[in-house]
């Protein structure tokens, strides 16, 4: 390996893990939530990345600069790295939304099955037969899971309700940052 007293290893010499590390290394400092620095969003971490495979821009030459010239023109960050950083993000986004989705289905499940006790409760309200009237109580207790009573279970649907909306929210998020990621054109 070519070595520099000064700068290190120059640009072309780092081997390819060292720079996954580099990228991956900046892509987690920007993107993690720390105490003495706000949160920047995965798109505009990915921006930030981006711009720095960019050529650094050097001042007129100088003998003193001719001997880092060659490594002015490439960026801070591989590109072909970068290119599977964002690969790596947008599958894993999509593979966030396909659990986010799964969640959904068992929460509309959930729900249904509890709107399936207010048509009980109706069908108990309307008929006058006694044993018609015990055959939907005994529905209502089969529909129920532990914990569940008739006291509660409205309390539960509107868990399951808001519950719902927040990950709907969340998926509809990520499906929005999916897309910002697709549209930075990235070459």
């Amino acid at each position: 390996m070519e070595l520099d007293i000064h700068l290190g290893l120059k640009s072309k010499k780092i081997p390819i893990e060292g720079q996954i590390i580099r990228v991956a290394d900046e892509y987690d400092a920007i993107v993690s939530k720390r105490q003495y620095k706000s949160h920047v969003g995965i798109t505009d971490t990915l921006k930030i990345i981006i711009e720095n495979t960019n050529p650094i821009p050097l001042p007129p030459k100088s003998s003193a600069l001719e001997t880092i010239a060659e490594d002015a023109m490439l960026g801070k960050d591989n590109k072909r790295v970068v290119k599977a950083l964002i690969k790596v993000v947008i599958e894993d986004t999509e593979y966030e939304i396909s659990l986010v989705y799964e969640y959904l289905e068992h929460l509309t499940k959930e729900l249904k099955r509890l709107e399936q006790v207010d048509k009980y409760l109706a069908k108990i309200n309307s008929t006058k037969n006694e044993n018609k009237k015990a055959y939907y109580h005994e529905c209502i207790k089969y529909i129920f899971q532990k914990g569940e009573t008739l006291e509660n279970y409205k309390k539960v649907m509107e868990e399951y309700k808001k519950s719902y909306n927040v990950r709907k929210q969340h998926m509809d998020n990520l499906y929005e940052e999916v897309k910002k990621i697709k549209n930075l054109n990235f070459k």
